[in-house]
């Protein structure tokens, strides 16, 4: 099996779900915990491949052909609609809706009510273990009243951009793609708490960690298309390279993605300046909960 097959293990959507019972239960933002060093956890390519070990230091020459690719991605003035095919229908469905939560809550929930997986969605976390010593919920108005407008907004999020995660063909496979959305999921709740303890907007901080995973959707079709696949354990030079090209490539495609102001911002700076030198608040917060997720999934299932 080649790394790109292991760049996400098997596992059932279901038995990854109640491993991380926080994202699936959209648990609100909450004081987030103090920094990790970066000792303590894994770099972030090994423990998401699922890779036990690296290669050799070097990049390989296949490895090397990756890295040219996905530069010249991001010498392209846009990233082609073709490559994030979800994107462009997606992203103005999710803003069109986040701006009708400014609606009286009354019409709030009569949209909502109109979309039975997001009703469902909205009293599933209404209902949960977070707001069950408030009473039972018994319709959207309730829930909705209950869960605030960042619940509400997470929830239609995590709804509406789900699919953008969904293939089942090429690299990017069904389990590709469950792995690829457990993570983002992980992700944004880690992103979003922190983003609140950084005095951050915590939707921006939902949205920088929901979306970023693209950038390695981005990078497996300009992989595919090139007929490019790296051995099975990548190299130290390779792991340490394509995380920061891949914020790259998410900063490029988000750049047209104005859902806030605040997530805007983020996309710009991650295209300009990546992510090590990054400048907007929002950098030090992602890789804080990038290093929270490589922890997490570390840890004995």
């Amino acid at each position: 099996m080649n790394w790109v097959a292991r760049l996400f293990p098997s596992r059932a959507e279901t038995a990854t779900v109640a491993a991380r019972p926080a994202a699936a239960a959209y648990k609100p933002v909450v004081p987030a915990p103090p920094p990790l060093a970066l000792a303590d956890a894994p770099p972030f390519l090994p423990w998401i491949s699922g890779t036990p070990a690296l290669g050799d230091s070097a990049l390989s020459a296949d490895e090397q052909r990756i890295l040219d690719k996905v530069e010249k991605v991001l010498a392209l003035p846009s990233i082609p609609d073709n490559m994030l095919p979800r994107a462009a229908e997606l992203l103005p469905q999710l803003i069109g809706l986040l701006r009708e939560t400014q609606l009286p809550l009354q019409a709030v929930a009569e949209r909502v009510n109109k979309d039975g997986m997001l009703a469902a969605e909205v009293m599933r976390l209404a209902s949960s273990p977070y707001y069950r010593a408030q009473g039972q919920v018994v319709d959207t108005v309730q829930a909705i009243r209950l869960i605030g407008a960042l619940g509400l907004q997470t929830v239609i999020a995590r709804v509406v951009l789900k699919p953008i995660y969904r293939s089942s063909a090429g690299l990017m496979n069904a389990s590709l793609a469950a792995r690829l959305w457990e993570h983002s999921e992980a992700l944004a709740q880690h992103t979003s708490a922190h983003a609140a303890a950084a005095g951050q907007e915590a939707f921006d901080g939902y949205l920088a960690g929901m979306l970023h995973n693209t950038g390695w959707k981005i990078a497996l079709c300009a992989m595919e298309r090139a007929g490019i696949a790296p051995g099975a354990n990548p190299s130290s030079a390779f792991v340490a390279a394509m995380p920061e090209q891949v914020h790259r490539l998410f900063g490029h495609a988000a750049q047209r993605w104005t859902i806030t102001p605040g997530f805007l911002a983020f996309a710009q700076d991650a295209r300009q300046h990546g992510l090590a030198g990054g400048k907007h608040p929002l950098a030090p917060v992602l890789r804080q909960g990038q290093l929270l997720c490589g922890v997490e999934d570390a840890l004995p299932r």
